[in-house]
């Protein structure tokens, strides 16, 4: 990485809070399963599986600590939830946005090209960002709940590297 670039890493605090909350929401899911009733076993297993993996990220974040965002002159590298971009050429990029899902805000990056990314990307992962695309408008999103910035900070840390990057307020 070249010494003009800026890495973010994800918040500690934030991964442990993560962490332990989806350890909860587990613990809660193995009491649902006790249950007779299939609706309270499959909300449990749902439970299980759900807050299970994001357990599972915010551990493997804290014991391997990676970036969440790199900024660069030449791009953005996504590093921040569990289906990261990778690196984004600032001219494949159209414009960012904040864009909230039931409170949980997130720095959508919407593409030029949205169907050329995800012929890029694993299957699974492409169907995952194409909800993305239907839920706020962009395939990659940036969540708040793992940076120490707030995602305006993001917003300005990104017009200094391009200062041509289109932002959109809702």
């Amino acid at each position: 990485m070249t010494p003009n670039a800026t890495v973010i890493y994800p918040s500690r605090k934030k991964l442990l809070l993560l962490t332990a909350g989806g350890g909860v929401f587990v613990a809660l899911g193995f009491f649902l399963l006790q249950s007779t009733d299939i609706e309270e076993r499959l909300a449990g297993i749902a439970s299980i599986v759900f807050f299970g993996a994001c357990a599972l990220f915010g551990t493997l974040r804290l014991v391997r600590p990676t970036p969440a965002v790199i900024l660069h002159s030449s791009g953005i590298f996504d590093n921040a939830s569990a289906l990261p971009a990778g690196f984004l050429h600032w001219d494949e990029i159209s414009s960012v946005y904040v864009a909230t899902i039931k409170n949980q805000r997130s720095l959508a990056i919407a593409l030029k090209d949205v169907n050329a990314f995800l012929s890029r990307q694993s299957g699974m992962k492409s169907k995952l960002m194409k909800m993305n695309v239907n839920l706020v408008g962009a395939a990659v999103n940036i969540p708040a709940s793992t940076l120490p910035i707030s995602l305006e900070e993001l917003i300005q840390q990104i017009q200094q590297k391009c200062p041509a990057i289109h932002v959109v307020t809702k």
